[in-house]
């Protein structure tokens, strides 16, 4: 990989640029890319085309605003239909590892570095596998689960051995970076927007989502804004008072109703995971991990193989209801399984 050049994806962040800055002082022959898109900042390029400048490497913008539209359709679609979306995995998917892996080797590279905290170990073998980063709350391997993993043949993660916080401190001594050090948005297309008024503005009529709050035994406790100001295992702001705290436990978008009980109701054991991504099969389908959501602790569980594309996960322990549409990721130890999105079960 000596002589073979190197694309690194810069967004002006502190973790992209310390990225290109390892790799440079490795020896790398590197080239820096850029997304350029409606809603980023054109302060992020100048920081980006600064740190290009800095290591003598040259910069590329590439214009992927069209893939990102798809990218926000799905956001709001989902949230409408009574899904939580997971948009950063999509967008690795679909993006990050794939037009724009495409796009570096037009410019006659061979490989992609980011900033993302996560390992990948290769094998005398030639296989591949993705793993969680040394840092334990920053590593972003969750991300990336939805990523076909012979995409990774081509991508380097140079801060996989590293905490963020290092990355900080770092750069810092360092002095290439004269920025202020910003934490990265959950959702980079969202703005200074929330959720609620980003979907919002992309309906035609509110009032089509708008409807009732209803107890789990049936009872009309009040009345919502729309099914899009909701999601699963939700207790602060429904709006509407009962003798125990409540939470939510269903979504029916074509009812536009938003069911809701006690907190017993909503744990459970068991639910189904489809659109599954391997990357490889674990010699025991026992004693695995899920993590639910990112920044949160992987759960113990066990699975089973309903298809090729579909996953039973059992918990160990019962546990608030996952959110449908969200992203469910399978761990070996470090190693990463499979992922998948978790699935909306059937309205009875």
């Amino acid at each position: 990989m000596d002589r073979e050049r190197i694309a690194v994806a810069l967004s002006g962040g502190v973790d992209s640029a310390y990225s290109a800055y390892l790799l440079k002082k490795e020896g790398k022959e590197l080239v820096g890319v850029t997304f350029k898109l409606s809603f980023f900042k054109e302060e992020n390029i100048r920081k980006a085309q600064y740190v290009c400048n800095f290591l003598g490497i040259p910069h590329h913008l590439i214009d992927v605003n069209q893939e990102f539209k798809n990218i926000i359709d799905y956001f709001v679609s989902s949230y409408l239909d009574g899904l939580t979306p997971n948009p950063c995995a999509l967008c690795n998917q679909i993006i990050k590892f794939g037009k724009l892996l495409d796009y570096i080797r037009m410019l006659g590279c061979c490989y992609l570095a980011t900033g993302h905290y996560c390992r990948l170990i290769k094998t005398e073998k030639g296989e591949i596998y993705l793993a969680k980063g040394r840092s334990m709350f920053n590593s972003q391997e969750y991300f990336l689960a939805l990523t076909p993993k012979e995409k990774f043949n081509s991508v380097i993660f140079p801060l996989g051995d590293y905490t963020k916080e290092e990355v900080k401190r770092n750069i810092q001594k360092e002095g290439f970076y004269p920025f202020p050090i910003e934490e990265s948005k959950e959702v980079c297309f969202i703005g200074n927007s929330t959720y609620k008024d980003f979907i919002r503005k992309r309906i035609l009529r509110d009032g089509d989502y708008s409807g009732q709050i209803k107890h789990h035994n049936g009872k009309v406790l009040g009345t919502h804004q729309g099914v899009y100001f909701f999601t699963y295992g939700q207790r602060e702001g429904l709006g509407v008072s009962w003798k125990k705290p409540l939470y939510v436990m269903d979504i029916l978008p074509s009812k536009r109703e938003v069911i809701v009980g006690e907190r017993e109701f909503i744990l459970k054991e068991r639910f189904f995971v489809n659109h599954i991504n391997w990357f490889y099969p674990p010699s025991n389908y026992r004693n695995l991990r899920v993590k639910l959501r990112y920044n949160s602790y992987s759960l113990p569980c066990d699975i089973e193989i309903s298809s090729h594309n579909r996953i039973l996960c059992i918990l160990k322990d019962k546990r608030e209801v996952p959110a449908p549409g969200q992203l469910a990721v399978f761990y070996d130890r470090d190693l990463v399984v499979a992922g998948g999105l978790i699935e909306k079960e059937s309205a009875s």
